[in-house]
């Protein structure tokens, strides 16, 4: 029998201790991934570990069953002839070997699996990586050793440590938690004083919240600030806590004006932000079904969205809601608020910016900008679709409310460039034009997209996975999808199993051909489809694109 009582039985046990433990490292990489993506919720992992789809758990539970196996297998086979040939036993150990192949065949797998969204090693998850490496190495360590005492078993039960792999992660996560939190509590504790200096008493704080257009409307009121005033946007899509103390701690420097894109997927997440961020304006661009699986109802978004206009200050806060979606109309209505405004593509009785002669072409949008009180100005842009605007439109009586007059407006509108993967236009060096709207497409977003689409000359080609975070409206809302596709493309290729049956009904429901409908298991396997679909003048609309965790 195996034991650890000599230096060599000892020196062993310790190198295939720290062997397992970076196998298992390795391993854990994916989870550690999926953990960052889901902004380190346990609940919001274990969701993903629980969708069949994700796949993970099965396969490496199956690895693990494999090695076991192998390992049995092989100790058997060794331990029945220990007494004709001496020192026969520790052959068995080269079914380690086994297991070893298998743990690298898997690794290997998961690393080659496309993604979107690379795992970012920042000191959170490097700090996690050490305790897992510590905790994989006593785990190994704890394992051979309670393996050493029954000869047929002898290394093969380490092979369930990867089994055991999200409950060890989880609870590595559990470990660290109080650390986290106390780091967590003093970046906040830093934005939080900096905010508070007297070089920032007067700073204008802008919050932008809606189910979609938060990050164009950013981009675009910065743009029409920009001429009068220093201003802090927080980046790209950053719309959490931590964007908050990044912009805050990192960005914010003698600025006159900070703008803050605010998300939430739970009722209480708006509430949360404006209490650390206190916002004097606010714009509300939309209110839809998007993560409707977290919210439950289209009610409970109203009202975890409208919590930031709700936040202003009575008496000098200023309001700007989007008169053009019928649930951000009901909360202009019940908003006690003195300075509301509400915007309107079409000319509402009580609209405070509506626009006129409107042209929407594949090239931009023309159209003539009103705001109440002042004579109307002409406006051209390069952002495509009605629905930027409506983002233009909101986005101009904040800045006017800021004492930003209509003809400055209108010059920084002309300037306005389209935000990276939200419907931007890209002419590929073979003449085929690509419309990018991969960034997190919603509901209202996916319509405006269609709309785009339709102005283009040549095939039209949709590819798209569907709508996410929906909930139970997943399959109606990803029905609809197709239909609407149904009637602009000429061709749709559906990505990935999650909503294919639903976009599949929703395209046939408009008498859509089948022979044109393509299917795909991910984007590498789209690839050669659309290229044989695809001429010079002809259109790709690359419609929302699954995130990590759902593939």
């Amino acid at each position: 029998m195996f034991s650890f009582d000599t230096p060599g039985q000892l020196t062993l046990a310790i190198f295939v201790s720290l062997i397992n433990a970076m196998l298992l490292l390795f391993c854990s990489l994916r989870l550690l991934h999926i953990f960052q993506l889901g902004n380190y919720k346990v609940r919001n992992f274990a969701k993903w570990l629980a969708d069949r789809k994700s796949r993970f758990y099965i396969r490496i539970f199956t690895f693990a069953v494999l090695s076991f196996g192998g390992m049995f297998v092989t100790n058997i086979l060794f331990m029945n002839i220990s007494d004709q040939i001496p020192g026969v036993e520790y052959w068995s150990y080269l079914g380690m070997f086994f297991y070893f192949w298998l743990a690298i065949v898997f690794i290997v797998s998961v690393q080659r699996a496309p993604v979107k969204v690379s795992l970012k090693y920042t000191a959170r998850i490097k700090r996690l990586l050490v305790l897992l490496t510590f905790v994989f190495f006593a785990l190994s360590y704890i394992t051979l050793w309670l393996g050493s005492m029954q000869q047929y078993i002898r290394f093969s039960l380490i092979a369930a440590l990867p089994i055991l792999l999200p409950l060890i992660f989880v609870g590595c996560h559990y470990l660290m938690w109080p650390y986290e939190f106390s780091v967590r509590a003093g970046f906040l504790a830093k934005a939080q004083r900096k905010l508070k200096r007297p070089e920032y008493a007067g700073l204008i704080r802008i919050g932008i919240t809606g189910s979609w257009g938060k990050t164009s409307c950013k981009n675009i009121l910065t743009k029409m600030l920009s001429g009068k005033y220093n201003v802090a946007a927080s980046p790209s899509s950053f719309n959490t806590p931590l964007g908050f103390m990044k912009t805050v701690n990192n960005i914010l420097d003698g600025h006159d004006v900070m703008i803050f894109e605010m998300g939430a997927r739970y009722h209480w997440d708006i509430r949360y932000l404006c209490n650390l961020f206190k916002p004097t304006h606010g714009i509300l661009t939309g209110i839809g079904p998007q993560h409707i699986d977290t919210m439950r109802t289209i009610e409970v978004i109203k009202r975890t969205k409208s919590d930031l206009v709700r936040f202003l200050p009575k008496d000098n806060g200023v309001a700007v809601i989007n008169g053009d979606n019928e649930k951000c109309r009901e909360v202009f209505d019940e908003l006690d608020l003195e300075n509301k405004f509400i915007s309107s593509i079409k000319k509402m009785k009580d609209a405070d910016a509506w626009v006129e002669g409107q042209s929407v072409t594949q090239d931009g949008c023309t159209f003539k900008l009103h705001l109440k009180g002042f004579e109307p100005v002409s406006c051209t842009t390069k952002l495509l679709g009605r629905h930027n605007i409506e983002n233009i439109l909101m986005c101009a009586i904040m800045a006017n409310k800021l004492g930003i007059k209509p003809d400055e407006i209108a010059e920084k509108v002309a300037e306005l460039e389209p935000t990276p993967h939200r419907l931007e236009l890209v002419k590929a060096p073979s003449g085929i034009l690509i419309l990018d709207d991969s960034y997190n497409a919603s509901a209202g977003g996916t319509a405006a997209a269609m709309e785009v689409l339709a102005l283009f000359k040549g095939q039209k080609v949709v590819m798209t996975p569907g709508l996410v975070e929906l909930g139970g409206k997943a399959d109606e809302e990803n029905f609809k999808l197709g239909a609407r596709m149904a009637k602009v493309a000429d061709k749709v290729i559906i990505v990935n199993e999650i909503n294919k049956q639903a976009l599949t009904d929703g395209l046939l429901s408009q008498k859509f051909k089948a022979e044109n409908i393509f299917f795909a298991r991910n984007l590498e396997e789209a690839k050669p489809i659309y290229s044989g679909l695809l001429n010079p003048g002809d259109v790709l609309l690359i419609e929302n694109d699954l995130p990590d965790n759902y593939l």
